[in-house]
């Protein structure tokens, strides 16, 4: 008898834990199947970590298919952050991610900071082409009172003669972390309220179970367990933290999906019609992965994949010159933070001193040529350089509240007392004035930095955060035999 392998024997069992309700089972017993994804961030293609290589759109679909996915009788929803990550989708502003997840079948997605990351007319022009809506009941415009015209707070969908309420949630903190330009007027309401307003209304409209996808990380959500669990929601589904969670608590799950499409979770409901409840539910953790070196035990759907391709031609077009060489990669940290920042410098001398929020570094550079794409997907944001002018002082304010990666500069100390010596070793002066190079994120006071309240009028450079490194990159004309490794610093220039 043939052996099966691992991977097999965990997809038969899952298969077999998960699979439809048998003849046997009570008539009075609705099953109810879902699938949740969430924080996808444009990873249209399979990606490697390791000795695996995981997700995929196309190999998403095709373990969907394997696990009996039905796109007429199951629901697949998401918890938003659906683009802004590998060029393929940041550079067409999830134009691309929205059409995969159109072929995919996506019912429902909540809305994720990092879908604002392209403004609000720009999501606006992905909704029109969604086959699906974007939910968020706590997002409200200032103006109307209501939620924007590019947004619901919530949808119904009969899944077996059951009514299925599903309301989003977007999270609170997106003014904090997004370009205020992107969500001007704007409010993100508490969650609490929202819930205790909505969910009677979606019951009032008929639903028998209710299940809430929020773009907020579970740990959060537990908090809203009593509150959802008074109302009758049955689900919490989280995103934004990239957690692989499954717990239940007084009757609710909160499930949580990774990122990236490297997993995805499978709630099946069993739904009492005579009681008029949940009396049941299932819950999997699906992964999306093999080892590279064993090959792909998936057939990864056609349709999908071609769909895939095309943008990645077009990306690839678009993208693909080459204007550098790597022999080992260069991973997020130090190395990456300074190549940046330094480039800055380089291409605006008029500035002594750069200062970059961590968050915008998105990505590693993989091993061989380097291409315009590879930077896009490290710096997917549409930011440009702003300088601006301050006292030492000032600049100490920055790096005590915020932190950062650092050019023109070392950073020792911690707290409020730092210590900072200039690239020519001199001291910090205080009270001497410094052009400080920024990014428009961070100028408008995302991740909490001062620089507008500093220096109202800063200027604009209008160069595009991710040009300067393109173009000293291009100029160092590195190859396999000059490959980039021997021009970076390591230098850890911060203590954080």
């Amino acid at each position: 008898m043939k052996k099966l392998s691992a991977l097999a024997l965990m997809t038969a069992l899952a298969l077999s834990a998960c699979s439809p309700i048998s003849p046997e089972q009570p008539p009075n017993l609705q099953q109810i199947t879902i699938y949740y994804t969430s924080d996808e961030h444009g990873y249209l293609e399979p990606w490697e970590d390791g000795a695996y290589t995981l997700g995929g759109a196309a190999n998403l679909m095709a373990r969907l298919y394997d696990d009996g996915y039905d796109p007429d009788r199951d629901l697949l929803l998401s918890g938003g952050d659906m683009w802004t990550g590998p060029a393929v989708s940041s550079w067409f502003e999830g134009a691309s991610t929205t059409e995969v997840f159109n072929a995919l079948g996506y019912d429902a997605a909540a809305l994720g900071n990092h879908d604002f990351d392209f403004g609000q007319e720009v999501l606006s022009a992905r909704a029109g082409e969604a086959n699906f809506p974007f939910l968020a009941a706590n997002l409200i415009d200032s103006d109307s009172g209501e939620v924007p015209e590019y947004a619901d707070p919530y949808l119904l969908l009969e899944v077996g003669g059951i009514q299925v309420g599903i309301i989003g949630l977007a999270l609170r903190t997106t003014p904090d972390i997004v370009a205020s330009s992107h969500i001007e007027g704007l409010v993100f309401a508490d969650y609490t309220g929202v819930l205790e307003q909505v969910v009677p209304d979606v019951r009032d409209e008929g639903a028998d179970v209710i299940v809430v996808v929020a773009h907020v990380c579970p740990d959060d959500l537990r908090g809203l367990v009593q509150v959802v669990s008074d109302l009758g929601v049955s689900v919490l589904a989280g995103g934004h933290c990239h957690w692989l969670t499954n717990d239940e608590r007084s009757g609710v799950s909160v499930i949580g999906a990774g990122s990236h499409w490297e997993a995805l979770v499978r709630i099946d409901l069993f739904y009492d019609t005579e009681l008029g409840q949940v009396a049941d539910r299932e819950v999997e953790v699906i992964n999306v992965r093999y080892q590279t070196a064993r090959g792909n035990p998936l057939t990864p759907d056609p349709d999908v994949g071609d769909i895939v391709a095309g943008w990645s031609a077009q990306n690839e077009e678009l993208l693909g010159r080459v204007i550098g060489y790597t022999e080992t990669g260069v991973d997020i940290g130090w190395e990456m933070y300074n190549l940046f920042v330094d480039s800055w410098l380089w291409y605006y001398p008029q500035a002594s001193l750069a200062i970059s929020n961590f968050g915008g570094f998105r990505d590693s550079i993989s091993a061989g040529e380097i291409t315009l794409g590879d930077i896009v997907t490290v710096f997917p944001f549409e930011n440009t350089l702003v300088d601006v002018e301050l006292t030492g002082e000032e600049v100490l304010e920055n790096l005590s509240c915020c932190d950062g990666a650092v050019g023109g500069m070392t950073v020792t100390g911690a707290g409020t007392s730092l210590n900072v010596v200039l690239a020519d070793g001199s001291a910090l002066d205080t009270l001497a004035s410094y052009h400080v190079l920024v990014n428009s994120y961070m100028y408008q006071g995302g991740s909490g930095y001062l620089f507008a309240d500093q220096d109202p009028g800063a200027y604009d450079t209008g160069i595009q955060w991710r040009e300067p490194v393109v173009q000293w990159l291009s100029a160092q004309g590195t190859s396999e035999e000059f490959p980039l490794e021997s021009l970076l610093d390591p230098t850890v220039r911060a203590p954080w």
